[in-house]
């Protein structure tokens, strides 16, 4: 997160993974074939619908994406309990954002840089958009927040995203002739005698006197019928 240039603008590598694990969820448990054709189906549904959103945003000339905007609204309703402690400069616009205390929080007190476009919180670097103490600041100062929004929030930008294109699949009996020769290899065959686990046994896998299997004919434990040495008398 710190080591990036500020390049992941607020989404952790986990989040992106859990976003297409639960797009995709409805593939688990099929075939490979199956699987595959279904992520690629479902990446171009999603890709066709954004572009689809993007396009109509366009058309409205809506600034910014709807998560985005949505996201600019909430900190705008948190700065609105934030009040001005005190202002160091005002050329480089430096100023004391005083949270309000909410249920034992907040009472917090962050520095705001317009210059640099920082704030202590860390919000503003890492997400690229202003915080509600930053927001607090345009306040004071009578400056628009949206003008501190990355350009790359834009619906421009968003539009590129998904204007990709996907290359179709076709049936398989048009597809050209493949450049090499698959050969399996014959040490990663399984021989035809009875596979045999790799597992280790542990406690679990001992069963109690209890419960461990009984000779039909002489009652006891130890063997079973099949091995029983009175079975053919």
């Amino acid at each position: 997160m710190y080591m990036d240039d500020d390049r992941i603008w607020g989404v952790m590598t986990t989040n992106v993974s859990e976003l297409y694990n639960g797009l995709l969820k409805k593939t688990w448990g099929l075939p490979v074939t199956a699987m595959v054709r279904m992520i690629f189906h479902a990446l171009v549904d999603h890709f066709v619908e954004r572009d689809k959103l993007a396009t109509a945003l366009l058309e409205k000339k809506t600034h910014f994406s709807l998560g985005v905007e949505d996201k600019i609204q909430e900190y705008w309703k948190r700065s609105q309990s934030h009040t001005d402690k005190m202002t160091y400069q005002i050329g480089e616009g430096v100023f004391e954002i005083l949270t309000f205390a909410k249920n034992g929080k907040g009472e917090n007190v962050h520095k705001v840089s317009a210059k640099d476009k920082k704030c202590s919180c860390g919000k503003w670097r890492n997400l690229h958009m202003p915080c509600s103490h930053a927001i607090k600041f345009c306040e004071i100062r009578g400056i628009e927040p949206k003008d501190y929004v990355s350009k790359y929030y834009g619906t421009k930008y968003y539009k590129r995203t998904y204007n990709e294109t996907f290359t179709l699949v076709g049936q398989q009996a048009y597809w050209p002739p493949a450049p090499f020769c698959l050969i399996a290899n014959i040490e990663s065959l399984r021989t035809s005698s009875v596979y045999s686990r790799t597992r280790l046994k542990n406690d679990m896998d001992v069963a109690s006197a209890r419960m461990a299997r009984k000779c039909s004919i002489l009652k006891q434990t130890g063997h079973t019928k099949a091995r029983c040495p009175r079975r053919n008398y």
